[in-house]
């Protein structure tokens, strides 16, 4: 095991995408964790590694789960950060995935170790996704917006209509990211996809919407109607408790109408 990453076998790939979906403070409507987990299920991604969670991760914020039945204990499971990879030529696109938790302590290590995985399976270029909650009725169309360490990469981010981020501010590991991958000359493009204030589950429509984009960027092919179709059922779900739940109902009427929630303790 080289330090922070650990491997079961070698990957090399031609041009890939590395995408990367964490879990913690930018994980609004688990729009990044859950972007990621339906690309590695749909596209049977295949593990070959991980980045041990040990020297990145406090247990008293993100704890381990644990499986006890009848008294004795079955499994024990640590936050992990694994790691995936696809190649598949219909794809047009090799892609390495990470999915696991940001780190709550030493950020320059992760990214290190990162920045190595991506190096060590020809990596081009890194996508990080992310979500944020937002001011929204359900039926306004999801902002994306986006920021990068190559400048070059703005003519693309335009012709993908994403917004180009401007913010000062508390920030994630992606930041961190963006910053050290810049003086290792691989191209990182952060991607953040709005949320409405009042949801604490997840959110497919934000899902749907941030992996448009990334078909749009890495010419990834990519069938996402069943992501739309679940989209769709939540929101049908949602409006028909949006009809029984007065406080939900004043709320929505505020956003439509531009006004701000009369009622900010209902949001959790």
């Amino acid at each position: 095991m080289r330090e922070g990453i650990k491997t079961e076998e070698t990957i090399k790939l031609n041009n890939a995408n590395l995408i990367i979906g964490l879990n913690g403070w930018g994980n609004a409507g688990e729009v990044s964790t859950f972007s990621v987990k339906y690309l590695a299920d749909k596209l049977q991604a295949k593990t070959f590694g991980e980045i041990p969670p040990e020297p990145f991760h406090n247990y008293l914020i993100q704890r381990p789960m644990v499986s006890i039945e009848e008294g004795v204990i079955k499994a024990y499971i640590p936050p992990r950060n694994d790691l995936y990879y696809v190649r598949k030529k219909k794809i047009n696109t090799n892609l390495v995935l990470l999915l696991g938790y940001e780190p709550h302590i030493n950020w320059p290590k992760f990214v290190e170790a990162v920045l190595t995985v991506a190096e060590e399976t020809g990596v081009q270029r890194i996508y990080t996704l992310g979500g944020y909650l937002a001011d929204i009725p359900p039926e306004t169309e999801t902002p994306v917006s986006a920021s990068t360490n190559n400048r070059k990469l703005i003519s693309e981010l335009k012709k993908a209509r994403v917004e180009l981020t401007s913010y000062h501010g508390p920030t994630s590991v992606y930041s961190a990211l963006l910053w050290k991958a810049k003086e290792k000359k691989i191209d990182v493009i952060s991607l953040w996809c709005a949320v409405p204030l009042y949801h604490n589950t997840r959110y497919p429509k934000a899902a749907y919407t941030i992996l448009e984009k990334i078909t749009q960027l890495t010419g990834l092919k990519l069938d996402l109607n069943d992501l739309k179709e679940k989209s769709d059922s939540f929101k049908a779900t949602f409006e028909k408790e949006d009809m029984n739940q007065p406080q939900l109902r004043s709320l929505m009427e505020n956003l439509r109408s531009g006004r701000p929630s009369k009622d900010p303790s209902y949001i959790d």
